[in-house]
């Protein structure tokens, strides 16, 4: 390290937020690779790492570390279908409502990407499902926003709008071409949670409408349903890589 230009100590520290193990095998390759045909004295002593290669670095650091046999990886993936799963159940909640009462709710299309992020991912569609993901956690910022810029009660809907953030957090993390498929018990999780939640509604003992008593609901219901199925243990090992 004491020979080595001021450029490559700045690739080091920028290949630290890579895992140990990673960074010893890997290394000194990635090191070479960034410095290939950089051999000017100013470019050596004065620049530094570039936007893409930082932005890549991290991309490739958290792809590392949510790795298809990281418990990391494994814990995030499971945040990200059970955060699903709970939206499944507010959805089958609403649509009850829907059909006892014929009143439309306001946002029904919000309802469309939650759907499409769950069967996508456990049908191996990971593209598809993290890019739904995405729209959900975008779509949670828009009431938020309102609140924030009409001087309501912003954080009252963070509450509810801060799961679906860590949700899609997680699906778009979690989710990545190399991440495995989730296992077939979640198509029974998502039958369970949309039908539990839309008998507790038609039967009146949950009001619907954002109470905290309905948001409340889902996720226990989301919850038990994992913790009794365990889908996690049926999950499939990784396939093929589809794009990211």
């Amino acid at each position: 390290m004491s020979g080595s230009s001021r450029l490559e100590r700045r690739y080091r520290a920028l290949l630290r937020v890579l895992p140990g193990w990673y960074r010893a095998e890997r290394e000194e390759e990635m090191v070479g690779l960034f410095l290939a045909d950089r051999d000017d004295e100013l470019d050596l002593e004065h620049s530094w790492p570039g936007w893409g290669e930082a932005g890549a670095t991290a991309v490739l650091a958290l792809r590392v570390r949510l790795g298809a046999r990281r418990p990391a990886g494994g814990l995030v993936r499971l945040v990200g279908m059970t955060g699903l799963l709970a939206q499944l159940v507010m959805v089958g909640q609403v649509w009850a409502a829907v059909a006892r009462s014929g009143v439309p709710p306001q946002a029904w299309w919000a309802d469309v990407p939650v759907v499409v992020a769950f069967a996508a991912l456990v049908a191996g569609h990971r593209a598809v499902g993290r890019a739904a993901g995405a729209v959900t956690g975008v779509l949670a910022v828009l009431p938020w926003a309102h609140a924030v810029l009409s001087g309501a009660p912003w954080w009252f809907t963070a509450v509810f709008a801060l799961p679906v953030w860590v949700t899609a957090a997680a699906v778009v993390a979690g989710f990545h071409a190399e991440a495995p498929r989730p296992g077939p018990r979640w198509w029974a999780a998502a039958v369970a949670g949309v039908a539990a939640g839309a008998v507790v509604s038609l039967v009146g003992a949950v009001a619907v409408w954002l109470s905290w008593l309905t948001f409340l609901w889902a996720w226990v219901v989301a919850a038990a349903l994992v913790a009794v199925l365990r889908p996690w243990r049926a999950a499939p090992r990784p396939a093929a890589p589809d794009p990211a």
